[in-house]
């Protein structure tokens, strides 16, 4: 029995020591990846991009998997964030680290007025709600002429540090890692907080959530108001990486981008918003020389992930383990076929531990 439960024990920290263990490798190879691409301009601005994609999933599986709330609007946060970065910049002269936390704190603003109505949604009316929301953004930045540049968009003036220039290409990956490693940080740490389990409880059940003194609306007002802060993050290098931020660059199709590598990556993993979204772009930049079939193969590799892999590229480790468990296991009817095998044995003798 004792040895039964030290398994299960055993099994977790050996789990939690391959995955501190694949985070270091991960990390170490990211520190580095610049050393031998950072001459390619094409290549690093496809890793920053991943970075920046990866943070605003990341945002969105913090409201869709640990919070259970669907959202199909991140797209019109990530430009909040962008564009207060480049009205921002372009009005007043400030240290870049100001810049990106007015970019956090106004998405966050924004999220928080988007979570009063729509904390009182559920479901597909939720999704409708955000969908509207994203859809509108690039709407409203399109008739604020004055304000944001309108169809020409703003040019957004180079941040920097010292003499280093933030807006060439090495300088910027090392910005967009240092912001989503940082973000990483902080996440996990909401998620361990009782505010992270008030996240969980709303989501596993809104109707038994209240039972427990948590206020459902207010949770999910808080939960809005913390994935859109990490939006308007991801929005400060996205309007770096990019150099002009403009209504176009916001399509509805982004944040169906956004939601689908939630999904593609796994519901309720860190690590899963981080590869989805990594995957999904490298497939995007494969696919843009097809033209209108980019978007129809990014739907197709939903639908396949789904069909092969329900829980997500997150899931495939435990399901691989549970085959190769599956496949060690003895047989139901080879264990059937011993049983009776059993009961010709002789009897313990006496005085032995099998005995009485």
């Amino acid at each position: 029995m004792l040895l039964r439960r030290a398994r299960p024990v055993a099994a977790a920290r050996a789990g939690a020591t391959s995955q501190k263990a694949a985070t270091l490798v991960v990390l170490a190879v990211a520190l580095v990846f610049p050393l031998f691409e950072g001459a390619n301009v094409s290549v690093m601005g496809i890793a920053i991009e991943v970075l920046t994609y990866g943070l605003v999933t990341l945002a969105l599986n913090l409201l869709m998997g640990y919070g259970g709330q669907v959202s199909i609007g991140h797209g019109g946060l990530l430009a909040v964030g962008a564009y207060t970065t480049a009205i921002v910049a372009t009005r007043f002269r400030l240290p870049f680290i100001v810049v990106l936390v007015l970019a956090g704190v106004v998405t966050a603003v924004v999220g928080l007025l988007l979570g009063l109505p729509a904390g009182r949604l559920r479901s597909h009316y939720l999704a409708v709600a955000t969908l509207g929301f994203g859809v509108a953004v690039p709407q409203i930045a399109l008739n604020l002429g004055s304000l944001t540049g309108g169809f020409t968009g703003l040019i957004v003036p180079t941040p920097y540090i010292g003499t280093i220039a933030l807006n060439e290409p090495v300088p910027l990956y090392y910005v967009a890692l240092g912001i989503l490693a940082l973000s990483v940080v902080a996440i996990r740490s909401i998620l361990a907080s009782p505010t992270g389990r008030r996240f969980m409880a709303v989501r596993d059940s809104e109707d038994t959530a209240p039972a427990m003194g948590i206020n459902v609306g207010r949770t999910k007002v808080v939960i809005f108001t913390v994935s859109s802060f990490f939006c308007g993050l991801a929005g400060y290098v996205f309007a770096l990486n990019n150099g002009i931020v403009e209504p176009d660059s916001f399509t509805f199709s982004l944040s169906l981008f956004f939601f689908a590598a939630v999904i593609v990556g796994g519901l309720a993993s860190i690590w899963g918003s981080l590869i989805g979204a990594a995957l999904l772009v490298v497939v995007q930049q494969e696919s843009v020389s097809l033209g209108g079939f980019s978007e129809a193969i990014l739907g197709a590799a939903v639908v396949v992930m789904l069909l092969l892999a329900p829980g997500g590229l997150a899931a495939l480790p435990r399901r691989l383990r549970g085959l190769v468990a599956g496949a060690w296991r003895p047989h139901p009817e080879a264990v059937s076929a011993a049983g009776p095998l059993d009961q010709h044995r002789a009897p313990p003798s006496a005085g032995s531990p099998g005995e009485g």
